[in-house]
Order: structure tokens, then C-alpha cells, then sequence
């Protein structure tokens, strides 16, 4: 067989065991499969052309799927020169601290294999041109603390007021921040405009959002798989993950080749399945998540285009007890999951409160509507009307008996305004303004003799 001198080729030694062979594969967990070098001939290695790409694919991903990427240390060479060095080689890596000089021409760093971005050297930033555009310096970024990650190629973690120059007029807008490479190695600034709400209905890259995915990405922030874009510039189509920034509204894509995931996200190690299903747009459930500070709950794990991480999309809300519960004596937690379907969105309820729900207060209650439940109790004790409507933010129904806006309720009786808004609202009723008393179900007049003459006493004018 003819030798490829453009081909190269690679050398693994197990840190831990201290087994060193020629990599013919990856095992399953990400590790590379190593065969014996003295046996197995070039024809059954892996091989990748001079600085192709796919040659730090592999590398990266393995690296990025072992358990531990130091586990294996990494050796290449080309493909000419494989009989003649890889036994030598073998043998140096026998006792690599030794050989370490040796070897280092020849090794494949876990950093390089990370595809982890080259930070952005300050020096280079065209500080002059963003103070003139933009009317921002290097100290206001350095002392709002958005500096230090916008050089490590994120955006500025808040919104900014600059000023944008829009067909020869200039406004104020808030936008977050990042920085450009330039042609000649120099930095600009992009702002990234806030804008009221993300753009789904127009096309993305070539790509075009369907229902499932517009509900997908205002649910989560993220779209949860792979689609295919074309890049704005050179028109080349890649396999990327999208996502919306929750700060700015703007849909944001990263190709699936530079997504890089850490083996560690905050205390839970990830195995090399779970980091394909993040770099697949797929979500891990509920991880038992404890942070650095000892905070400890519930979540689920998504990568996130637009903060170039692991996120946690989702956690457990520890309900408030309702009141029903605590006069009952009943203490419980309740997940939200309790409370949507598989698609995330609210479950049907057929009572609430052990009150049956008709049909109509039903679909209301699924349309996010404020709805009229029936009759219970106020903090007083007496009895009063419950409102139930399903809150999108925590994830739950809402049980309240004080609505400000409850013209727009659905199904209120009449009779029972009056007494929730004395009651609870702290409003005045004039029939009953010197009862001193909640007043009961429906009521809106003195209901005895001895009410009826305690509002008609007129009521004390305060000694000067």
C-alpha cells in the first residue's frame, strides 16, 4: 500500500493503566479504541488528511466524551512515518515524564481538541471607533463588569444605551454588546438590539419556523434540535442549534461543529450519551443540581446557543401553600411538571378546590383566562368567591380572591363583588361603611337590626 505522506495518524496511551496503542476507532463511552502497534498494520488505522478538520473532530470528541479528558493522552503523526517511530514512540510513552520533550512534538493537547474560542486581546479592540459610533469607552465596559466576559467572545450580560446611526439619523437603543474580528485582526463592537418580541414568523437562515417550534422556543428559549442554516455570508449550509435571547428577543444559531460541552456542569458529571443528546438539541431530565454557593434543586439541562453553554431550562417551584391546604392542615410541595402535559402546556382540570369545573370554565382555564370557580372561604372565614387562572411563569394554577381587574373574569357572579371587594380589596361600601364587620356571601346592606344601627350612627369627628 502506497504511504499518503498528507495522511496522519494517531498514538493513545491510557494515563491510568499505562496501555499504549495505535487508535483504530472509538469505543462507545468516546475513548479511543487502541489496537498494538507492533501487529497492526497502517491499513487499520485511523487516518485523516494533513489539518483536516475531522482529525480535531475526532479528537474533540472523545476527548470531550471520556469521562475524563486527562485519562488518555493523545499523539499524532503522519502516516509515512508510522513503521519506522510508532514502536519508538510506544516505548517512550513507557515512561512519558522522561520522554516528555520528546513527545511533546508529537502530542494532541485536550485544550486544542476543545475547540474552546481564543480570547479577544483588548489591545486590538478599535476603542476609538466604538467610542465614535457608539458613544461607549473601554472604561465604561471595564466598570459595569461586561468587559471581562465580552473578551472571552460572549455578550455583555446587560442591555447598553448607545447610539445607532440608522440611514444618516442617530437614536438611542439598548442593546447587549460583543465583539467582531475584523479583516486585519483588529475588534468592532456589534450591538444586539432589543427588540420587542423574536421575530418567528420570518424566515431564519433559510430556515422556516413551524408551529411546534415557535411554541419550542418561547417555552424554553431554545428550538431542541438540529436544523439545517445557511450562512448569511457564503450561503454554506451547516447543521446548527438555535436558540432566542431572553434579554434581547433575537434568535440566535451556533453550527453543532463549534459547540463545545464541558464534561462537568456545575456538580453533575456527564457521560458521553448525554453529551450527544445536548449537542443534538435534546434536553437531560431532572439532574439533581447542587451550585458552588450549596443551593440544591431539581432541573433539567439544554444547551443554549445564545449563551454558548449547558443551561438549565427548568426547575422545580416550591408551591405556597393554598389556603384550602392550610386550613385542611394539608403541607405538600408540588413539581410543575404535575400541572402540564408532554408538550408543556397546561393540563385540563376537571376541579379545583373539590368544586366540579363545567366544560366552558374548562377551556377557559386552557386559554389562560381568569375564571370564576365557585364559592369558599375569605381570611375572615366567610364565605366568598375563588378565581383560578394558570400561571405561565411558575408553571402552575393560580387560586386567588383578589382580582384587581375583575371586569375582565370570567363567569363573576354579580352578587358576591361587593363582598370580596370590602373584604379583601379594602374598599368602602357606603350601605355598609359602619358595620365594622366582613360582610357575608352576596351581602351589599346591613343584614341585621344590630348592623343596621351600627351604620347608622354617624361616626365620631375626632377632638381637634
Amino acid at each position: 500500500m502506497e504511504e499518503n505522506p498528507k495522511e496522519e495518524v494517531l498514538i493513545a496511551r491510557n494515563n491510568e493503566t499505562g496501555q499504549v496503542g495505535a487508535v483504530v476507532g472509538q469505543n462507545p463511552d468516546g475513548t479511543p479504541k487502541m489496537a498494538d502497534v507492533k501487529s497492526t498494520p497502517l491499513s487499520e488505522l485511523v487516518k485523516f488528511t494533513k489539518g483536516q478538520n475531522p482529525l480535531e473532530a475526532f479528537t474533540a470528541n472523545f476527548m470531550r466524551q471520556a469521562k475524563n479528558p486527562t485519562t488518555f493522552g493523545i499523539f499524532k503523526m503522519s502516516a509515512g512515518e508510522y513503521e519506522a517511530l510508532a514502536e519508538p514512540m510506544a516505548e517512550m510513552l513507557n515512561d512519558p515524564e522522561t520522554n516528555k520533550a520528546m513527545l511533546d512534538k508529537y502530542r494532541v493537547e485536550p485544550k486544542a481538541a476543545g475547540k474552546k474560542n481564543t480570547p479577544v486581546d483588548p489591545d486590538l479592540i478599535d476603542w476609538a471607533g466604538i467610542r465614535k459610533d457608539c458613544g461607549l469607552t473601554r472604561d465604561d465596559l471595564e466598570k459595569s463588569g461586561a468587559l471581562e466576559q465580552m473578551l472571552y467572545n460572549h455578550k455583555s450580560p446587560q442591555l447598553f444605551n448607545i447610539k445607532a446611526n440608522i440611514a444618516g439619523e442617530t437614536f438611542d437603543v439598548q442593546a447587549r454588546l460583543s465583539f467582531r474580528t475584523n479583516p486585519d485582526g483588529t475588534y468592532s463592537l456589534i450591538p444586539h438590539c432589543l427588540r420587542k418580541e423574536p421575530q418567528l414568523d420570518q424566515e431564519y437562515k433559510g430556515y422556516t419556523f413551524n408551529d411546534a417550534d415557535k411554541a419550542e422556543l418561547r417555552r424554553t428559549g431554545n428550538l431542541g434540535k438540529v436544523v439545517e442554516l445557511a450562512d448569511t455570508q457564503t450561503g454554506e449550509v451547516q447543521k446548527s442549534l438555535v436558540s432566542i435571547d431572553r434579554l434581547t428577543n433575537e434568535i440566535v444559531s451556533i453550527p453543532v461543529d463549534n459547540v463545545y460541552i464541558k464534561n462537568k456542569v456545575a456538580n453533575i458529571e456527564l457521560t458521553g450519551q448525554e453529551i450527544a443528546i445536548l449537542k443534538s438539541g435534546g434536553t437531560i431530565r431532572e439532574k439533581q443540581v447542587e451550585l458552588p454557593n450549596g443551593r440544591k434543586f431539581t432541573a433539567d439541562l439544554q444547551y443554549n446557543a445564545d449563551k454558548r453553554d449547558v443551561v438549565f431550562i427548568s426547575e422545580p417551584y416550591r408551591h405556597r401553600q393554598t389556603q384550602e391546604q392550610a386550613q385542611n392542615g394539608e403541607k405538600q410541595t408540588q413539581k410543575p411538571e404535575q400541572w402540564l402535559d408532554d408538550n408543556g402546556n397546561p393540563k385540563r382540570l376537571k376541579q379545583w378546590c373539590k368544586i366540579p369545573l363545567s366544560e366552558q370554565q374548562q377551556a377557559d382555564y386552557l386559554a389562560g383566562k381568569q375564571i370564576f370557580v365557585g364559592e369558599g372561604k375569605d381570611r375572615f372565614g366567610n364565605d366568598c368567591t375563588i378565581y383560578l387562572k394558570f400561571d405561565p411563569q411558575e408553571k402552575k394554577p393560580e387560586t386567588t380572591r383578589v382580582y384587581p381587574d375583575r371586569d375582565n373574569v370570567v363567569g363573576i357572579a354579580e352578587e358576591h363583588k361587593t363582598q370580596v371587594s370590602v373584604n379583601n380589596d379594602g374598599k368602602t361600601n357606603e350601605a355598609t361603611k359602619n358595620v365594622n364587620e366582613p360582610l357575608s356571601k352576596g351581602q351589599a346592606e346591613p343584614k341585621n337590626e344590630a348592623q343596621q344601627q351600627r351604620q347608622q350612627r354617624k361616626p365620631r369627628t375626632p377632638k381637634p
